[in-house]
Formats: structure tokens, C-alpha cells, sequence
């Protein structure tokens, strides 16, 4: 065999030795699966609060200093019902349904982007006063925490995230999953976006939510995850949220508001010093390996805990882990 060859075969089996070790690092741990006794009630008194036009749902436990948990796409307050009972000893808990998702309302002119719903969210802060803030967050919701806490760091006390849009746009694209790459071409256009998400209903979908679990749920507990999306308008909350499929076009490295307002978290995340607990699973779904590896080299006073398997819906499969190590993180706050 030419030396040439023989040499070139040795830099990328050498180079994927060491990929992999450090992949093992970054996966250090028990390889922890999924709990099984994963309940499927929701035991919680809705309530609901006036924000200008808009009616937001939420539901709240406990009393102390608040915790908000901002849920993700395409999630509700419901993401979180094995968390509340479980952290909210001497905490406020409140967990909301964003604009259009859940119970609360959709506004009449389709416009749930993530200015809208940092509206909504400071709004509602506000209403309820709530001080020195805890927030606990993912996908959609960590894109308005994020925001939050770097606009109004004053008012937060530390942030305890995963499945977190929280790298530059294009870090952010290399890292994803074949899969997703696949679908974010295939919904990248309006027409292909309401194709599958309005016309199709995608996200009213069992198999929507097992994509995004990773693992089959107790049958009662897919009613709440599809039922909201039974309505074909609020199906257009998807829509017409932020839309990081646009980042397909140029591979997360051309301009757009999506990757913009990345930048800005990204920078922001970076400059921070508020207390940062972080989540991630093997092999997570926005957030894969690289996406860990970035935070790691990035934020400054963060807390890192790796739960073993899990996708997109962390608390679907390790909720009892999650709430445990939140509680010890928030102790130290």
C-alpha cells in the first residue's frame, strides 16, 4: 500500500480515537435510562391571568422565592407536571403555556415570535411581581428565558436549562441530527411548514411526541401533549414562532433573524455570571455532543449534570433525577 495512503488512514483513525474518547468524556457517567415510573397525571388547578388581549395559563405550587419553567415546541405546561410536586418545597413553582400553546390564548394575528412571547413573559413577571427569579427552561422557552436573563439580569437568580438553543447559529446547525436537518429542509418554505404542521398535523401526532421523547409514554398522557393542536387555527402557533429551519438554507452560516438572535444569546450566555445548571443526555436532540462541548467551553459559573439516555423532553425520562439536582443546585444559589 502507498505510504501516503497508509499515513492518511492513520491521521483519521487516530483522529477519530481521540473523537471518541473525548466523546466519552463528554458522556462521562452512568448511562442512565429512563425511569419507568413515569406518572401521567396532572394534578394541578389551571389558572389564568389577563396580559393586554391575551388570556395565559399557568399553574402554580408552593411558596419562596419563584421558579418559572418555560416549556418548549411543541410542549405545554404539561412538560413539567413530574417536576412541580417536586422542587416546590420552598419555592414558588409556576409553570405557563406560552402564547398559542397549551390553554392559553392565540393571538388573532397569527404573531407568536419569540419578541412576542418575551412580551407576554415580562408582562406576566410583572403582573405577578415576582422577584429574584429561578428560571427553568427548554427549546422555545429557553430561547425567552435566555433573553430574559440577559435583558433583565437583576431580576434572576440563576438559570437551570437543557435541550437550549444557546450556541451561535452555525455550531448550532453542524451539531443537529441527520433527522432533524431532514425535516427543517422539508418545512423550511411557508408552504411545506403549514403542509406538515397545519394541513398534516404533525405535532397532534403520537409519533410526534415519541420523536421528541425518545420513549413511549403511559397512553393518558398523549391526549395532553396532541389535544391542543386538535384546533387547525392554533396550529399556526407553530408557524409562526420562531423558525430555525431557515437555518438549512446556508447551513447556520448566512444572515438571518433566527441565527441574529442566536448571536445574541450566544454572546450573552458567554458574558453572564449568573449561576447556570445545565442538563444533557445522550444524545439529546438541539443539544448533541457538540452542542455540550460548546457550553462547556463557554459559560462561566455553570453546574453540568449528565442524566444518562434521553432526547428533547428531558422530563419525560429523567424527572426525578432533574428535580433532585435541581433542588441541590438551587440550595447553593
Amino acid at each position: 500500500m502507498n505510504k501516503k495512503i497508509i499515513t492518511a488512514v492513520l491521521v483519521v483513525f487516530s483522529f477519530s480515537l481521540f473523537r471518541n474518547g473525548y466523546a466519552q468524556d463528554v458522556y462521562s457517567g452512568e448511562n442512565t435510562k429512563p425511569e419507568k415510573d413515569i406518572s401521567a397525571d396532572f394534578p394541578f388547578v389551571s389558572k389564568f391571568i389577563d396580559i393586554g388581549a391575551e388570556k395565559i395559563h399557568y399553574v402554580e405550587s408552593g411558596e419562596g422565592d419563584p421558579v418559572l419553567l418555560l416549556h418548549g415546541l411543541p410542549a405545554n405546561a404539561y412538560l413539567w407536571r413530574n417536576i412541580i410536586p417536586n422542587i416546590d418545597s420552598n419555592k414558588k413553582v409556576i409553570a405557563l403555556d406560552f402564547l398559542g400553546f397549551g390553554k392559553s390564548s392565540f393571538p388573532e394575528d397569527r404573531d407568536v415570535s419569540i419578541e412576542v412571547q418575551y412580551k407576554m413573559l415580562t408582562d406576566f413577571i410583572e403582573a405577578k411581581q415576582l422577584k429574584n427569579v429561578t428560571l427553568f427552561i427548554q427549546d422555545i422557552g429557553s430561547l425567552v428565558g435566555m433573553l430574559y436573563a440577559i435583558r433583565a439580569p437583576q431580576n434572576v437568580k440563576g438559570i437551570a436549562l437543557f435541550e437550549a438553543p444557546f450556541m451561535p447559529a452555525e455550531v448550532m446547525y453542524d451539531q443537529l441530527p441527520f433527522s432533524f436537518k431532514a425535516f427543517m429542509r422539508i418545512t423550511r418554505t411557508t408552504k411545506g411548514n403549514e403542509k406538515w404542521m397545519v394541513k398534516r398535523n404533525f405535532a397532534g401526532k403520537k409519533l410526534a411526541v415519541n420523536f421528541f421523547t425518545g420513549r413511549k409514554l403511559p397512553r393518558e398522557a398523549y391526549k395532553y401533549y396532541t389535544q391542543p393542536w386538535d384546533e387547525k387555527e392554533r396550529r399556526y402557533a407553530i408557524t409562526n414562532g420562531p423558525d430555525p429551519a431557515v437555518l438549512s438554507y446556508t447551513k447556520g452560516k448566512g444572515e438571518s433573524d433566527f441565527a441574529a438572535m442566536l448571536d445574541t444569546i450566544s454572546n450573552g450566555m458567554k458574558a453572564t455570571e449568573i449561576p447556570i445548571l445545565y442538563f444533557y443526555a445522550k444524545k439529546g436532540l438541539v443539544n448533541q455532543r457538540e452542542a455540550v462541548e460548546y457550553a462547556k467551553g463557554n459559560f462561566k459559573n455553570a453546574t453540568y449534570l449528565y442524566l444518562g439516555k434521553g432526547k428533547h423532553f428531558l422530563t419525560e425520562s429523567h424527572p426525578k433525577q432533574m428535580s433532585q439536582k435541581f433542588n441541590e443546585w438551587f440550595e447553593t444559589l
